[in-house]
């Protein structure tokens, strides 16, 4: 017993002589490099631009793993969009795909910048007959620029934040019967004017519309904002 105790003790002995009394991990001499995670971005957002000579809207509003979905809005055309985001580089690749049951329903493929404030690529129609590629350069708007909606006796109109238009109007030929007529278009806006591309015709027959928003103040200081424009005046509603 007492010669099983020495050579332990021995051995503990020779282990801290040959370390110093201090324990080091062992060097494979490989470099060891941490890769940091990407920054977290936000795909969700509304993207506007030029589409074949009129504004169009492309909403996301879903982003998951690889899975985007959104929506898109032309001339008051509004189409669901599903499909899938990865990365290339320092770029980012999405492909968005209308539902198909529409004629000129389309894929869009597109490249979103890194820090995910503009798109450009191009679409593509599901029915090839039906409609020409077109390319599109789009830019995240800013949510601050807010929403209007105005009425009057006669009617509404009202102008939202993901591009589309909305008119609400009762013809001169149906007030009497409560027959109010809906018309959908979708919007851009230079300062005070509001340009719109009607899904179909107008009253005066017209696929654009332009109303001006007026503002000025009442003689108790308060401001009172309305729109004019294809015959129609309309007023902020508090």
């Amino acid at each position: 017993m007492k010669y099983i105790c020495s050579l332990l003790l021995a051995g503990i002995a020779a282990t801290a002589c040959n370390s110093g009394g201090k324990s080091t991990p062992a060097d494979s001499g490989k470099v060891h490099i941490i890769h940091q995670a990407l920054p977290s971005n936000d795909p969700k957002g509304v993207f506007t631009g030029d589409f074949g000579g009129s504004p169009i809207y492309i909403s996301i509003n879903f982003a998951r793993g690889k899975n985007v979905a959104g929506y898109n809005t032309h001339k008051g055309l509004r189409r669901n969009l599903h499909g899938e985001m990865t990365q290339d580089g320092d770029v980012w690749r999405l492909r968005l795909e209308e539902p198909g049951d529409h004629p000129y329903d389309g894929v869009f493929s597109v490249r979103l910048s890194q820090d995910m404030k503009t798109m450009e690529g191009i679409w593509a129609p599901l029915h090839k007959d039906s409609a020409s590629s077109k390319k599109f350069s789009l830019k995240r708007i800013d949510n601050a620029q807010g929403e209007v909606f105005m009425a009057s006796d006669s009617g509404s109109i009202s102008f939202l934040i993901d591009g589309s238009c909305r008119l609400e109007y009762y013809p001169n030929d149906s007030i009497s019967t409560g027959q109010m007529e809906i018309l959908r278009g979708t919007w851009s806006r230079t300062k005070d004017t509001f340009l719109v591309n009607w899904l179909r015709n107008d009253p005066q027959g017209n696929k654009t519309g332009r109303f001006i928003l007026h503002t000025s103040t009442n003689p108790h200081g308060y401001d009172e904002d309305s729109i004019t424009g294809e015959g129609f005046t309309f007023y902020f509603v508090p």
